[in-house]
């Protein structure tokens, strides 16, 4: 007896029934806050779904023939929020098959010129021009089509490595997929996995490392746009030295008969282009080949002995 009231093992049932009580309702309270996350992400959701496209078809779309190549950017103003322009009064034109390197400081809008031309915005003053047609009047698919970006962040669906590299195109063979990889250097890696093409990616690809992400990327942008022009945004900003070697080798093969634009973060990948376009503040201050700049000694020289210096 404890204190003449209760046996011992009635006092542990009484705690162990106390305990039992108390569980549904420190469950409903765990419940109740998973509602409020999962209310509060559908918001964002439901908003997401009801908002409007900015890019919109045109009205009367031209056709598209065959891409050369030629890209003009005219005068082109563009900001993502009212009074804090991003480009001011871009003029630059890229030839058919030019190589054209795109670098300068963080915020100096290397990335919106890569945006600009997929038309994932239009810009507020100003044209951008492809083989001479604007490409505000062309359908967004043949632009999709003819401007392939491979981005700095991958992105992975959930499904096989095939279906990630098709894009849910059908019109791409199984032939062109495991050329499109082999022209990339993705297809080694592949080769290797269990069920190799047929391989299944997680949402996000996360059982895939950052750099068989991008070369998986890559091989999309090739299979997707096989003759288009091909526009890299950091490509090779994040990952490993040995898939560096292999995108650049890919890089070779692939832009030397197609137009490309490389917005780069490390110099020494770039030093081999047929131009280079250095930008500060929205503006085109330096324009010319690694030599030339290097001779000049402004902007562009001073930024590569200084990474030159800090990888010695």
């Amino acid at each position: 007896m404890l204190a003449g009231w209760a046996t011992l093992g009635t006092l542990v049932a009484f705690v162990q029934y106390s305990e039992r009580a108390f569980q549904p309702i420190l469950r409903l309270s765990e419940q109740y806050n998973n509602v409020q996350i999962a209310l509060a992400s559908a918001e964002r959701v439901a908003h997401l779904l009801s908002a409007t496209p900015t890019i919109a078809e045109p009205a009367h779309p031209e056709e598209l023939p065959e891409v050369r190549g030629t890209v003009e950017f005219q005068d082109v103003h563009f900001n993502y929020l009212p009074d804090e322009p991003v480009l001011r009064g871009i003029s630059l034109r890229i030839r058919p098959g030019q190589n054209v390197a795109v670098v300068g400081p963080t915020g100096a809008g290397k990335s919106s010129l890569a945006g600009l031309l997929a038309r994932f915005y239009d810009p507020q003053e100003g044209r951008i021009l492809l083989d001479g047609q604007d490409i505000r009047n062309v359908r967004l698919h043949d632009l999709r089509r003819a401007v392939a970006v491979v981005p700095q962040d991958p992105i992975c669906i959930a499904g096989t490595i095939r279906s990630n590299i098709r894009l849910y195109n059908d019109a791409i063979t199984d032939d062109e997929v495991r050329h499109a990889a082999e022209l990339a250097n993705a297809a080694p890696f592949i080769d290797q996995l269990p069920d190799g093409y047929d391989t299944q990616i997680r949402p996000g690809g996360t059982n895939l490392s950052l750099g068989q992400r991008q070369l998986l990327s890559l091989a999309r942008a090739v299979a997707l746009s096989p003759s288009g022009v091909l526009v890299l945004d950091e490509a090779t900003s994040s990952i490993d030295t040995e898939t560096e070697a292999l995108i650049q080798d890919a890089l070779e093969r692939l832009l030397h008969s197609r137009t490309s634009i490389v917005i780069a973060h490390r110099l020494t990948t770039i030093r081999k282009a047929d131009r280079i376009i250095v930008m500060e503040r929205g503006q085109i201050i330096e324009d010319g080949t690694h030599g030339d700049l290097m001779r000049l000694g402004g902007h562009y020289a001073r930024l590569y002995l200084h990474q030159a210096h800090t990888s010695a």
